[in-house]
């Protein structure tokens, strides 16, 4: 019944949303190209550029005269690029007669020149389109001031290079219930949020706790030690010889004597302390003692150690965790807290010792996941230690999930535990250069997790219609772990109730006290008042009746519990009532999660309710709340009184059709319904049949998912409803004001990522073994140095071109020593100047490039090559061919890389593409699989299998010199760089048709090239300032038509 009632509600919203145009465009002949022209390409390119097997996959025997769409008119714009370049015929091929080609490349030309205008009068067309998970996800956010986590959620990826492509975004019927299933988590997540804005929760870990581990560790160590000696002199005996000798020819598998000590007379037991975990099982205490064995030296030295008695030192992975944790330090917050953002601070040092790389530690959740948050240098000294700050947003999802690991918190060294397949020989490197092991390069003195506030932040104006659907007696779902305060706005009450929301024997209604504030004080405790529960007993912790102000606590005790229980003061007279605080019991670890649903109620001096309650709100208010969460959630657009209707009529069902529904979860039903509607899920355009001017309300939410990836704000909003954003100064202003804005991050994560294809960062693992100065909190850096660096580009409108070459890095600590640059910088990113002779600096002096041209193992030059062709150059290399031999097949020849990719080039339908790709490449080889600078290589080759396996390493120093196809000569990288910044026109217009189709939600193509030098053009003139692309672009007719 509920999905047949959310669909017909699906439907009606569709009803209410603007149809996508649809049609064939018109074709277009191409005017000045004649079958003689035709005639030419064929004399001179068909041999290679014909049939399926055409090289490139580009043919021209099937080449259009008349251009309908804008696939057809790249084929002729790629023709005359090439002629122009110079590129085709190859020069090893018959060339045009000067006549021919002069012919051919004007026509040709006038023709596109004309094309394009007849093209781009028909507008590209923008597909009504869903939100795609990212503006989803934001969109939430905005309305209801949560994060949810969108990921199950379908890709968006589809046709285009970008996921706000249209094309690709679209609603099926099985994806429906994930829309109501997150739209309902984001509700429940924003309520409990908001009824438990003035809670604080608090707690400490003292990290010496630790050390105490290693007290226990150790005394487990001597009993084992022990058991092993006594049992070794009893073996020893004469007496027991035969059977000792007798039990391993029976299983010599099992020679140690340990494992037969059931057999021996007179042998002691296996220690069977509790503590201690043998479990009466000699397997258990002999694998304890033989893994624990090799480190007991090293762990012994932790007790020389200074201040173990006032924090505890952590090190590198030596036993397993369940033995002794040596390598972090780990809590579990309590799942009886509410949901919110958590300040998260904790003392620590680095020991006198601590080898200079050893500097960070990382802090994260689920310590064996290694779900890693953020990584912080840590600068303190043993006589000064550092306090280091951060926080952690911890949801409904994390506190109530059933895997507690999901609350566990961690801190723990940077880098050697993505190791753990390499420690012994860690551990036998430090061993060797001090004695003794790796150092203890850390000590941590406390944790600390404390809940921020948020009573002072305003609620959205979708927020606000929720707290009015939820009435004035809301039904709390929060568990309180000390105490929450309910406004109640001043009523006027004689009875204050607290009414159990629950039922089952763990579900009962435990208080520590009540109180009913008057005037800033707790009138629950005047002369005249007394406190009852339904059942059970009020025991009383002092007199039951006692002069303001003096404390009583109370508790109800009984432990079968009833939907509806209470526990209720009487004032004895009606008074003014402030406000309500509930104190949850603390003195039983059994139930302190116990006050948790409920409800309050208050009535006046006749029994009449006059606040609260769980019987919903009044059939007016509940329709004008419904209204304007609606028009909220739809972006401004009203939504139709048939469908509110339908709304009210869906939460009447829930409250009518099940006894245990409460009124908080009707309207949550409904609400979520709301978020489920195509109104919600589409960023819906009136449907226009001809080229026309969108409406302000539709630019400013065109602008603001273009930036922000949400909706308009208020300002945004009323500058539409006014009339006045589509002043073109008004609207250069706002696009400025939206830039400015953090929130403008999610276009410059999603642009960049997209547009660089960062997904390649998480195409493969790194060989940590190989590469072992990179790690996770590396591999989280040199991602967001591209975002950090297009950021610094946006804040201070600085060139694009300096994303070609600059003399400055954007960079945070963890960086600067991979990179291995000087000086001291903070866990944030920051510009640093770099040398003239740096390496870094733009996009090719980033690690992140070099890590998506590898494997993860070794580099790529021809991964690189061709995305600097694609990205910088603006000229990317076709598709290779389906009978291109793979370069793997050379795996096993012990031949450096240039030599490599020189037999690679002998294939003759390889040497077409690689020779623009491999000179780019081969100039970025002083770079290794993960970034580095180096200046030699190597290579590995095994041949044979088995006994006859032979392995072969060859070394070279490394040449980066070369010549771009048909282009200069370098004899370095340095010099490389300079070439390709050169090209800045290309990159130019490269970002541009990135920008346009990002911003436009679909494929940019020829009818769009106009659209395309206008933005380039433009940006030119302010010598390719960032924000003058993204102005070019809002100011321009086809952003703001349809």
């Amino acid at each position: 019944m509920k999905r047949l009632l959310f669909t017909a509600l699906f439907l009606s919203g569709m009803l209410q949303v603007a149809c996508a145009e649809s049609g064939e465009q018109n074709a277009v002949p191409l005017k000045g190209i004649t079958d003689s022209h035709l005639k030419t390409l064929r004399n001179y390119c068909a041999d290679c550029h014909s049939s399926d097997g055409a090289e490139g996959k580009f043919r021209v025997d099937n080449l259009p005269m008349v251009v309908s769409r804008s696939q057809d008119a790249e084929k002729w714009q790629k023709i005359l690029n090439v002629l122009n370049a110079g590129e085709m015929p190859p020069v090893d091929a018959e060339q045009l007669r000067d006549k021919e080609k002069v012919d051919l490349v004007d026509n040709l030309a006038q023709a596109m020149v004309e094309l394009r205008n007849r093209m781009a009068d028909r507008h590209g067309r923008i597909t009504m389109s869903r939100l795609n998970r990212r503006e989803f996800g934001n969109s939430l956010k905005a309305l209801l001031g949560v994060e949810i986590d969108v990921s199950e959620l379908p890709s968006d990826h589809g046709l285009g290079n970008f996921d706000t492509n249209g094309a690709n975004l679209f609603v099926s019927p099985a994806q429906l219930e994930s829309y109501l299933s997150l739209g309902k988590a984001a509700l429940d997540e924003s309520i409990d949020r908001y009824l438990s804005r003035e809670t604080t929760h608090y707690l400490r870990h003292e990290a010496e706790l630790l050390t105490q581990q290693y007290h226990d560790h150790f005394e487990k160590t001597e009993a084992a030690s022990q058991w092993r000696k006594e049992l070794a002199e009893v073996v020893a005996r004469p007496e027991n010889k035969a059977a000792y000798d007798a039990a391993v020819a029976k299983d010599p598998k099992r020679k140690p004597f340990h494992l037969f000590y059931d057999q021996i007379k007179g042998a002691p037991p296996v220690p069977d302390e509790p503590k201690f975990r043998f479990f009466n099982s000699p397997d258990r205490l002999y694998q304890f003692a033989t893994s624990t064995a090799y480190h007991i030296p090293y762990l012994k030295r932790y007790f020389d150690l200074p201040a173990i008695d006032k924090g505890a030192y952590i090190s590198v992975p030596t036993l397993h965790p369940s033995n002794l944790p040596t390598y972090y330090i780990a809590f579990s917050v309590p799942a009886n807290w509410s949901p919110g953002k958590y300040r998260v601070r904790f003392r620590a040092a680095r020991s006198a010792d601590a080898p200079p790389e050893r500097r960070f530690l990382e802090f994260g959740v689920r310590v064996r996941n290694m779900d890693l948050l953020s990584a912080h240098e840590i600068t303190g000294t043993m006589d000064e230690p550092q306090i280091v700050e951060t926080t952690i947003e911890l949801t409904r999802k994390i506190l109530e999930s059933a895997d507690h690991s999901a609350r566990q918190l961690y801190l723990r060294e940077k880098a050697i535990h993505y190791q753990l397949s390499n420690k012994r020989k860690i551990f036998a490197e430090a061993k060797k250069r001090n004695g003794y092991g790796p150092e203890y390069a850390f000590w941590i003195d406390w944790v600390e997790v404390e809940k921020i506030p948020h009573i002072d932040e305003p609620a959205s104006r979708a927020m606000e219609a929720v707290a009015s659907l939820l009435g004035d007696g809301i039904h709390f779902r929060t568990p309180v772990q000390d105490q929450i305060t309910i406004p109640t706005g001043s009523v006027h009450g004689q009875t204050v109730r607290v009414v159990n929301g629950d039922s089952g024997s763990n579900d009962h209604l435990h208080l520590r006290e009540l109180q009913v504030m008057s005037n800033e004080k707790n009138v629950g405790l005047a002369g005249t008042a007394t406190q009852s529960s339904t059942n059970g007993s009020v025991q009383s912790r002092g007199p039951q009746l006692v002069n303001d102000g003096d404390l009583s606590t109370y508790n109800h005790t009984k432990n079968d519990a009833k939907p509806g229980e209470w526990w209720q003061v009487d004032l004895g007279r009606e008074m003014p009532i402030d406000k309500i605080v509930l104190h949850n019991r603390n003195d039983s670890s059994t139930v302190i999660n116990r006050l948790k649903s409920y409800w309050i109620e208050i009535y006046d001096a006749e029994g009449e309710l006059v606040w609260g309650g769980n019987n919903g709100v009044s059939p007016a208010r509940l329709k004008q709340g419904l209204e304007a969460f609606a028009a909220e959630a739809f972006r401004g657009a009203a939504p139709s009184e048939a469908y509110i209707n339908s709304l009210v009529g869906m939460y009447q069902d829930r409250m009518t059709s099940r006894d245990d529904m409460t009124h908080r979860e009707a309207v949550t039903d409904v609400l979520s319904t709301i978020l489920g509607s195509p109104m919600f899920l589409y960023k819906a355009e009136s449907s226009l049949a001809e080229k026309q001017e969108i409406s302000q309300q539709e630019l400013a939410q065109r602008l603001s998912y273009f930036l922000w990836s949400a909706p308009a704000d208020p300002t945004l909003t009323k500058l539409a409803d006014s009339g006045q954003l589509s002043d073109p100064e008004v609207l250069r202003q706002q696009t400025d004001r939206l830039l400015d804005d953090p929130r403008s991050r999610e276009m410059i994560e999603a642009l960049s990522e997209q547009w660089l294809d960062m997904e390649r960062l998480d195409f493969f693992n790194v060989d940590f073994v190989k590469h072992r100065t990179f790690d996770i909190p590396v591999k989280m850096s040199v991602r967001n140095e591209i975002y950090e660096t297009l950021q610094y580009l946006l804040e201070h409108n600085r060139s694009i071109k300096d994303l070609l070459s600059s003399d400055y890095v954007v960079i945070n600590n963890v960086l600067a020593q991979f990179y291995g640059i000087k000086g001291r910088y903070s866990d944030k990113f920051q510009r640093v100047d770099l040398p003239k002779s740096s390496p870094r600096g733009g996009l090719l002096g980033m690690a992140a490039i070099h890590l998506m041209g590898s494997n993860g193992v070794e580099s790529s030059p021809v991964e690189r090559g061709a995305w600097v062709l694609r990205k910088l150059l603006n000229n990317p290399p076709p598709p290779a061919p389906a009978n291109v031999p793979a370069i793997s097949r050379l795996q096993d020849q012990l031949v450096n890389v240039r030599d490599r990719l020189s037999i690679h080039q002998e294939e003759a339908q390889c040497a077409s593409c690689h020779r623009k790709i491999d000179p780019i490449g081969l100039g970025l080889e002083n770079f290794d699989a993960v970034g580095l600078w180096r200046t030699k290589a190597q290579f590995t080759a095994t041949t044979g299998d088995g006994d006859d396996a032979k392995t072969e390493t060859i070394e070279w120093k490394i040449d980066p010199s070369g010549q771009l196809h048909k282009g200069p000569k370098f004899k370095d990288y340095l010099e490389l760089r300079r070439i390709i910044a050169s090209h800045s026109d290309e990159f130019a217009r490269g970002f541009a048709t990135a920008l346009a189709e990002y911003g436009m939600g679909r494929t940019i193509g020829f009818s769009d090239s106009n659209l395309v030098e206008s933005i380039v053009a433009d940006a030119k003139q302010d010598d390719y300032a960032i924000r003058s692309f993204i102005h070019a672009l809002v100011q321009s007719q086809t952003f703001q038509y349809k």
